[in-house]
């Protein structure tokens, strides 16, 4: 592993490695879909180099996901998981929800949709690494940087875990 970029650390410590303590919690289901939809729209707009539900953007989708088999599907399924679970913590009447009992995705003649949690994040995951320079391509990732009061020992800080770039623009 120390041929690795420290964005494919990060992403397996932070990311990666979670999910799939998540995914042996039958009870997680939906924490596990709402982690890997950030993950999933990341990857599928670089790659796509468009937002979503735009043409470009769904082709890339159902790339990912070729269950879907076409771009009103792609919208659908979009608008049911990524939308409703996101930004309400619910899913419209057009889900059947999640079970971790069925295939990683099933569109139904009538318009509803089944997915399966950890097939859909380990198929997310997938995609990733197999593609990783998309994903950490455009907007940087987060990065690590100590904060803390330096020791006795010169070099040594206590260190806290932040983001972005540390008050004063200072990086240690």
């Amino acid at each position: 592993m120390s041929d690795q970029s420290e964005n494919r650390r990060n992403f397996e410590a932070w990311f990666a490695s979670k999910l799939n303590v998540l995914m042996g919690d039958r009870d997680a289901g939906f924490i596990v879909v709402m982690v890997s939809f950030p993950l999933l729209e990341r990857y599928l707009r670089q790659k796509s180099q468009s937002e979503p539900n735009t043409n470009n953007f769904n082709d890339a989708l159902i790339g990912v996901l070729p269950e879907l088999r076409n771009r009103a599907n792609a919208n659908l399924f979009w608008a049911i998981y990524r939308h409703g679970l996101l930004h309400n913590i619910a899913l419209s009447k057009e889900s059947y929800g999640l079970s971790h009992d069925r295939p990683i995705l099933e569109v139904w003649p009538d318009g509803r949709v089944w997915l399966n949690p950890n097939l859909f994040a380990e198929r997310v995951l997938a995609t990733i690494r197999n593609d990783f320079a998309t994903f950490e391509s455009g907007v940087a990732l987060p990065q690590v940087y100590p904060l803390g009061v330096e020791s006795s020992a010169p070099g040594i800080f206590t260190l806290y875990l932040g983001t972005g770039t540390p008050p004063g623009g200072n990086r240690k």
